[in-house]
């Protein structure tokens, strides 16, 4: 009688477990799509990325600044589902890895630069980062470039700023080591930014994908996606793109560079 009464125990709390696992996943289901719903409400055009007669910012800006005055920019990567608000914090460089873009606490985090980095997307090399989740959710999706057929497919970002929108073309997507690139490669000294390139071209690591017929070089900016890799802390995954275009509000004038 006691063993049977001890076997009925272990299988309740057997029970309890699988089922309180089930629900931890389905809340992080059921809070992914919340979190898709929302930003899409805050879209005046999701589906347009950019239109003829000038640069259009599909983004409601001053909704999404009042919640929050720390969001400035916006990405969308055309072919995944990583379409978010950009932050950059006042105070604490890695705030947002464990906040949400409302700046609720959430282990997902947001995608974010440092203040090592402007917040205009003028600098030589900007650096935004956000975490492997594994919902799926914030640059998760990164990881599809490490295939070949998806790289060729999918070449295209797109930021948006109250002011502009701004396309890169991207030309790599690799493992690397977690050094901090911005402190480590000082791309404002020419040099520095030709060499850097130049040891992006030269990826040869296993799934690392680079485009070498994409040129950059002297005078233009690039944009570096910066997420975690399941070998685990010492690992980043990297996408890099170039700027093409920048289009601003209202305008037909494009520069690059």
């Amino acid at each position: 009688m006691r063993a049977r009464k001890v076997c009925l125990i272990l299988l309740l709390l057997i029970l309890a477990a699988a089922g309180s696992g089930a629900f931890l996943v389905w809340k992080q289901q059921s809070d992914a799509q919340k979190k898709e719903e929302e930003y899409a409400q805050m879209r005046r055009e999701p589906e347009t990325l950019k239109a003829a007669g000038g640069g259009v910012i599909p983004v409601d800006f001053e909704k999404w600044q009042a919640a929050n005055p720390e969001i400035y920019a916006w990405i969308t990567i055309p072919g995944t589902s990583i379409d978010a608000p950009v932050l950059q914090s006042r105070t604490d460089n890695a705030y947002y890895l464990n906040h949400s873009a409302q700046g609720l606490e959430d282990s997902r985090g947001a995608i974010f630069s440092e203040d090592y980095n402007s917040t205009d997307f003028s600098d030589v090399h900007t650096v935004l980062y956000g975490q492997n989740a594994q919902d799926g959710t914030v640059f998760a999706e990164l990881h599809r470039f490490g295939d070949e057929e998806f790289f060729k497919e999918h070449q295209s970002i797109a930021v948006f700023t109250p002011d502009a929108v701004r396309y890169y073309r991207i030309f790599a997507a690799y493992r690397y080591d977690d050094r901090h690139l911005l402190q480590s490669f000082d791309c404002t000294n020419p040099g520095i930014f030709r060499a850097y390139i130049k040891e992006i071209m030269g990826q040869r690591n296993l799934y690392a994908q680079v485009n070498t017929e994409v040129s950059v070089g002297d005078g233009d900016r690039i944009l570096t996606l910066s997420t975690g890799h399941n070998l685990g802390s010492g690992y980043r995954y990297l996408v890099q793109a170039v700027l093409t275009e920048e289009i601003f509000a209202g305008t037909d004038a494009l520069s690059a560079g």
